[in-house]
């Protein structure tokens, strides 16, 4: 990557950290995690919700004591100090794998999405390659950008969750929330919460995120927040569709919040293209980071430097290519989706951060050393 990254020439905020956490954090279980919730742990959907988010807080500790060994360079670059190169590169090369195939399953995800609602004349191809042209682009506007854009997104967003959320309990059938007491399918609900933590726990992407945003003591207390902040968020759009169709119906929708804005009076049922609009720019800041972790760890591993737009585009490529090999069949791709596989693999990922942890134990920082002033040098 090029050498202006270390030099990053942008003004920093309180909380900035928290806003981008929770742009990022919100894009896919606002999406995709309902339905699923409905399927398995029905009414104890809170539960799991809950669950999932207290074990992410474990795997968030480790990820910033990780980041705070060298808070001025990302974990990709001192990771080699630790473990040595040739564990270091191994596994880059698989945050890499994870990375792109990431990509590609947010470009399927989002075009079935857009062509089950919106689009269903359109070429499945054609919706593909607009969609990830506009990651790609959204990418190429650089880390300080998007971080910018987070700020201005997660205001806006916030906003829409509760008006949506007002408007989706006016129908709702209170009635049904004895049964969430009364319910004992704890199976499930311990299965979904490790579901829901493949959800809420993808900290390992924010070890990137050095230099423009540096770690400090108060990075758990900010990504913690915007956790918890997502996760009230999913409770409430659970509990809306829950209460508004019942874990029966509701298990038969496949996105059950578009069906509540379908079914909403009033202002509601004329806003859905802006709410979706919303969720949309979120899906896009979210690949457009991915691309930008997958550019990183690339570059590490070819030793590349400058080369931010022509990886930018390589990874794109790869990325609708992985995409479009989904779209051949969209009932396996789903099933994959979902399956409890599949979150076991993303949670695997994130015990990288606490196998370097526990390495760091053993390893003592270098201290700095002090540049001396020249001997024509005036103190000021």
């Amino acid at each position: 990557m090029t050498e202006r990254m270390y030099e990053p020439n942008m003004r920093n905020t309180p909380w900035q950290l928290f806003r981008f956490g929770f742009v990022y954090l919100n894009a896919i279980p606002t999406g995709f995690l309902i339905s699923p919730l409905l399927w398995n742990s029905a009414y104890l959907g809170w539960a799991a919700i809950l669950g999932g988010y207290v074990m992410s807080l474990i795997f968030l500790w480790f990820t910033v004591k990780l980041a705070l060994w060298d808070s001025q360079k990302p974990w990709i670059d001192f990771g080699s100090k630790l473990v040595s190169k040739w564990i270091h590169i191994p596994v880059v090369a698989l945050v890499f794998f994870w990375s792109i195939n990431y990509i590609g399953m947010d470009i399927e995800s989002f075009t079935l999405f857009f062509d089950t609602n919106y689009m269903r004349e359109s070429p499945q191809w054609f919706v593909l390659l607009i969609v990830g042209l506009v990651v790609m682009i959204t990418a190429r506007w650089g880390m300080e950008t998007m971080i910018y854009i987070s700020d201005g997104l997660f205001l806006v967003i916030v906003i829409a969750i509760v008006c949506m959320n007002m408007f989706f309990f006016k129908e709702a059938h209170f009635d049904m929330m004895i049964a969430m007491v009364r319910h004992h399918n704890y199976e499930s609900a311990v299965k979904d919460a490790l579901f829901c933590f493949s959800f809420f726990a993808e900290w390992i992407v924010f070890l990137f995120l050095a230099p423009y945003i540096q770690f400090n003591r108060k990075s758990f207390r900010n990504l913690a927040a915007a956790g918890m902040l997502v996760t009230i968020g999913i409770l409430l759009q659970w509990a809306s569709a829950l209460l508004n169709f019942g874990p029966y119906l509701g298990r038969e929708m496949q996105y059950p919040l578009v069906e509540l804005m379908r079914a909403a009076s009033g202002f509601l049922a004329n806003a859905d293209p802006l709410i979706i609009g919303l969720w949309s720019s979120s899906m896009f800041f979210h690949s457009a980071f991915l691309i930008h972790v997958s550019v990183r760890c690339l570059a590490k591993l070819l030793h590349l430097k400058q080369m931010d737009g022509p990886l930018i585009a390589i990874i794109g490529g790869t990325a609708i290519v992985i995409a479009y090999q989904y779209s051949q069949n969209p009932i396996l791709f789903l099933q994959d989706f979902n399956s409890f596989g599949m979150a076991m693999f993303f949670i695997l990922m994130e015990f990288i951060p606490i196998f370097y942890w526990i390495v760091s134990l053993f390893r003592k920082r270098k201290p700095k050393r002090q540049q001396k002033p020249k001997a024509n040098h005036k103190p000021a």
